[in-house]
């Protein structure tokens, strides 16, 4: 589902947008209406963050809000649930994006079970090394797409042992650091982009980073996707976020399919 709405977008020459949001943040209620709105405004593949306690890639923002949501006793069958309730009414890609101790509760089969019952569309797992084949392929077996990332400090050799583990998408981190920080050199990404278009037959999406529509402009023609996470989950805690949202992600739309 992941890679076809991709091929999708790549033949009528567009860019796709992906925003991220942390399950339940900052309540239930807020994030199923956020879900729902980005649904409406044309998001081509949502990614919702798993809450963990320790979210190593994660910046203040949504480090913050993933303590949030379990100090608020998170529970994944209501998360699933509300997937399910989403899924009936869109057909919008979703991805569950978090780390590797989240996905193999109480194991990883019944996790992906769980998972692709409810209506994910495939896994982004952070911290599991690309060696991990076995875990790799239960997600597969169960009908999930796996979603590869890579980094500025990824080397031409792990590239390719990631590529052998054939995912649905690759996802790129535009810096060094953790998400939400603004340190983006231009001319590394676009190079780096290229490179790796160059070796894969699959989507690429960039996020890290990503927040105004200068920094979509300088990327979109070198990506198959956007990715946008730490602005809107920092937009979500604040008053009025839904016509917030709104309103911020409306010109980035607009721009990303330019």
């Amino acid at each position: 589902m992941i890679n076809k709405t991709f091929k999708n977008i790549k033949t009528n020459k567009a860019t796709g947008f992906v925003p991220y949001i942390v399950a339940h943040y900052p309540n239930r209620d807020t994030f199923k209406e956020a879900l729902t709105l980005l649904a409406e405004l044309n998001a081509d593949v949502i990614e919702i963050g798993i809450p963990f306690t320790d979210p190593i890639a994660e910046g203040k923002v949504i480090e913050k809000a993933h303590h949030k949501v379990l100090e608020d006793n998170f529970n994944i069958s209501d998360l699933l649930d509300d997937v399910k309730d989403f899924k009936s009414k869109f057909d919008t890609p979703l991805i569950a994006m978090g780390y590797t101790n989240s996905f193999i509760n109480p194991d990883q089969e019944s996790f992906c079970q769980n998972a692709k019952n409810a209506g994910f569309d495939g896994f982004l797992i952070v911290d599991m090394p690309y060696v991990e084949h076995e875990m790799i392929e239960i997600i597969k077996n169960n009908d999930l797409e796996f979603v590869q990332l890579l980094a500025p400090t990824s080397t031409d050799k792990t590239i390719t042992n990631c590529l052998a583990n054939e995912p649905a998408m690759v996802y790129y981190i535009t810096q060094r650091g953790v998400t939400g920080s603004g340190n983006l050199d231009y001319a590394e990404i676009t190079e780096n982009l290229m490179a790796i278009r160059n070796k894969i037959n699959v989507p690429l999406v960039t996020g890290f980073g990503i927040k105004t529509t200068e920094h979509v402009n300088q990327f979109k023609n070198f990506t198959d996707g956007i990715v946008i996470g730490s602005s809107i989950v920092d937009i979500l805690s604040k008053p009025n976020p839904l016509i917030t949202l709104e309103n911020y992600i409306s010109p980035l739309i607009k721009e990303i399919k330019a």
